[in-house]
């Protein structure tokens, strides 16, 4: 006879709380038997990389929440955060939120111990533990109103990318009691019809990672924990690196780039509008006007003439795309050390501060900044997002930037691969299959990481809607 389920515990205290958990944890097994499903840990590995993209996507979460910029989040920034996604609609039919309930949630997932006198608050990964225990939760109980479970809303991603941690969690611990045993992980691994990609993957420091108490068995938020690095395991290989995406990783805006261009696939899934690289190519000339008008403002405050705008000459033009002048004559609207970062991540050929941005990497700056002003913030009063809102030309050129962009990179992550950007074309028309032939991955990738990002995209769009500019500027000299 199946054990019945465990009633559910106050969310005020940590037993209450971790009773609801292992509830919610069966609820889960039972699910999976009623579709006659077994929890299969090798299939998950073969999905990481989708995993990864909404993980990603939490990073960013993250970085948005801690506005002291610790590095951390705090009961107050989760509050405010979640009091956002709540008047935002994402958690309709729910129960109002309950601080206690956040503060334990917290609680439970700070896996790794805070040192004496320390406020309760989380790192990254520790803030990925209380997404997926806040998901569970709140699959159990649906007039519950948690994090995780918000960002569940409308969102098949990570709905799919959780459901897989679970998931995943479920092939140790088989019955669904809230832990498993060194004597279950090895048993996984003697069951596992895979059991040579098993062991490959679960070598001995792996139960060490899982058991961060040293107690000797592994509860869910442990669980989540370890999962979370295995899924990034790879990219803090990238990140010890020296080389130009690490430069990218530490810039402060790269996060709220990536939310920015969510935000934009929000927009785009809300109008029903699929991202059409096809239908933008035939929007090619009038995004070609567009940019001869960012070329003309690059010329005309490009003082020394050499084809580059520096630090300094950028503010000038920058003052004639927002017209930013108050009545009496200060620079009010300018956050120069914004400017700055945005300039950075233009930098494409990481030349530095001291060489300025060509043409090309100037309207990589205008993107930039038309889709982090769409994200709102400190950013809204930069560069383009204030001339945009009175330039529907411009607007609609920057939109179809993002929307070709969004193309290859369905989920929004950051990035794209080469598989994905073969896929979109196997999917799009003649015109599209044309152009974005093999050759153009070499035009993209410009770091050669294997991943393209918005930046160097745009870069390479720019090239693609100009291209023979230069051989017409030929032949007229």
């Amino acid at each position: 006879m199946a054990e019945e389920p465990i009633k559910r515990g106050s969310m005020s205290t940590s037993k209450g709380m971790r009773a609801n958990v292992t509830n919610a944890l069966q609820l889960a097994k039972k699910e999976l038997d009623s579709k006659n499903e077994k929890a299969n840990f090798i299939r998950i590995i073969m999905r990481f990389p989708k995993i990864r993209a909404v993980f990603d996507r939490l990073r960013a979460i993250h970085s948005r929440c801690d506005k002291s910029g610790d590095g951390e989040i705090d009961v107050e920034e989760l509050t405010q955060a979640m009091t956002e996604l709540f008047n935002e609609g994402r958690a309709d039919g729910r129960a109002p939120i309950r601080p206690t309930a956040v503060a334990r949630t917290l609680s439970i997932s700070e896996v790794e111990e805070q040192g004496e006198g320390k406020k309760s608050s989380l790192d990254v990964k520790q803030f990925i533990v209380m997404c997926a225990v806040g998901f569970i939760l709140a699959e159990d109980d649906k007039d519950l109103s948690t994090f995780g479970g918000m960002l569940a809303s409308g969102d098949d991603a990570y709905r799919g990318a959780m459901t897989d941690v679970v998931t995943a969690y479920l092939s140790f611990d088989r019955e669904g009691k809230g832990y498993f045993t060194a004597d279950e992980f090895n048993g996984f691994m003697t069951a596992s019809k895979r059991a040579d990609a098993a062991k490959s993957f679960f070598t001995q420091d792996r139960w060490a990672e899982l058991d961060v108490s040293g107690d000797g068995k592994v509860e869910f938020e442990e669980f989540v924990y370890a999962f979370s690095k295995w899924i990034s395991d790879d990219e803090d290989d990238d990140e010890d690196e020296e080389d130009d995406g690490c430069v990218r990783s530490k810039n402060p805006l790269t996060p709220r780039v990536i939310l920015a261009l969510q935000l934009s696939k929000t927009i785009l899934d809300k109008q029903k509008k699929d991202a059409n690289f096809t239908r933008i190519i035939m929007r090619f000339p009038k995004i070609h006007h567009v940019f001869d008008r960012i070329r003309s403002i690059h010329a005309k405050y490009d003082l020394n003439n050499d084809g580059t705008l520096y630090l300094k000459e950028l503010y000038g033009a920058m003052k004639e795309l927002i017209n930013n002048q108050s009545e009496d004559g200060k620079d009010d609207l300018v956050d120069f050390k914004e400017v700055e970062n945005i300039f950075m991540l233009s930098d494409l050929d990481h030349h530095g501060l001291q060489e300025g941005l060509d043409v090309k990497e100037f309207i990589v700056f205008c993107a930039v900044g038309f889709i982090l002003a769409e994200a709102g913030g400190k950013s809204a009063k930069l560069v383009t997002g204030e001339v945009s809102d009175n330039d529907k030309e411009y607007r609609q050129a920057m939109m179809d930037i993002v929307g070709a962009y969004l193309t290859f990179d369905k989920e929004g992550k950051g990035y794209f691969t080469s598989d994905e950007m073969h896929t979109a074309v196997a999917n799009c028309k003649k015109d599209a299959g044309t152009l974005l032939t093999p050759e153009r991955w070499r035009e993209l990738d410009i770091d050669h990481s294997g991943k393209v990002d918005f930046e160097e995209f745009v870069l390479a769009f720019s090239n693609w809607v100009t291209a023979g500019d230069d051989e017409d500027e030929d032949e007229d000299e």
